[in-house]
């Protein structure tokens, strides 16, 4: 339980990563949003993923928040993968191996043709995961290492507005209170017999019996917080002060001017090849812009 609660809190540290201007993780996690939905080249995502995961070595995180890292990331890139090579529309489209057959008895035609493996639904699923890993990875990195206090202070100076703020760092927060409580309701459920992990009813089991005890003690913290911070005069006054100041480093401005200016020049590339592709724009001054979007993004 203890390990479960640990693997969602921050852990301190004062590294390059965590002394970093938490306004500056913010940016570059929006940064990144924004680039790996513009990138459509494998290669270029692959090379993003891997500047993301870099900053964990400089991060010195725990082993037990990598290994969380690890299943989350095989499970994502594993599971959009195989889904997206069984379930691939577009064409062409290679069969790699067949599941079911087209002349199946009863499978056969509930499945409206078989089932097949497609080789271009893997590498379309790769991007796809890449996509969600690199922004998953470069999200717990800002989690894991920016104390909670920080990222609401960073969110407001960012002008974000202060109770919308305010929901969303109580949200991250109880993150580790919910997690063990599902862990502390699953061993409950071990001791009276159930096997959680036991594939089929099993399973249905567990996920009705963690359920309502875990929706019921949200329920409960959202009541007690609510009245707490109605007492605190949570909207009394327009301005709040605060005990730390937040100052930008050198190598926040650095980072900020570096991913601001490429997340710009990334989207304005795109944009001009699309209206290019589309027919709707083409200047035979931009065919050298037009061959590098096309071959690296």
């Amino acid at each position: 339980m203890l390990s479960a609660r640990t693997i969602a809190e921050p852990s301190p540290g004062d590294t390059v990563i965590h002394l970093m201007d938490p306004r500056t993780k913010i940016i570059l996690l929006l940064c990144a949003a924004f680039i790996v939905v513009a990138l459509d080249n494998p290669d270029t995502m692959l090379l993003l993923l891997l500047i993301v995961l870099s900053a964990y070595v400089f991060a010195k995180l725990p082993v037990l928040k990598l290994k969380a890292l690890g299943v989350l990331l095989v499970l994502i890139i594993w599971g959009t993968m195989y889904s997206q090579a069984l379930f691939y529309s577009q064409v062409p489209r290679t069969v790699i191996f067949t599941i079911i057959a087209p002349d199946a008895p009863v499978l056969g035609w509930l499945t409206h043709g078989g089932l097949f493996v497609y080789k271009e639904g893997f590498h379309y699923g790769a991007l796809q995961a890449m996509r969600s890993a690199t922004v998953l990875s470069l999200g717990l990195l800002m989690c894991w290492t920016t104390d909670p206090r920080d990222m609401l202070s960073g969110l407001v100076r960012l002008k974000v507005p202060y109770s919308l703020a305010f929901m969303v760092v109580t949200a991250v927060r109880f993150l580790p209170i919910i997690i063990a409580e599902v862990a502390t309701v699953m061993s409950v459920q071990r001791l009276k017999g159930f096997k959680p992990t036991k594939f089929g009813m099993g399973m249905i089991k567990t996920a009705l019996g963690v359920l309502t005890p875990t929706l019921a003690g949200c329920v409960r913290r959202a009541g007690v917080l609510a009245v707490s911070i109605e007492s605190r005069a949570f909207r009394a006054y327009p301005t709040r002060t605060y005990l730390k100041e937040l100052k930008f480093s050198n190598l926040d401005r650095v980072l900020i001017l570096t991913a601001v200016v490429t997340t710009a020049t990334i989207v304005t590339l795109k944009i001009l090849f699309n209206l290019y592709i589309s027919e709707i724009y083409y200047s035979s001054a931009l065919r050298g812009i037009y061959a590098f979007t096309r071959g690296y993004l």
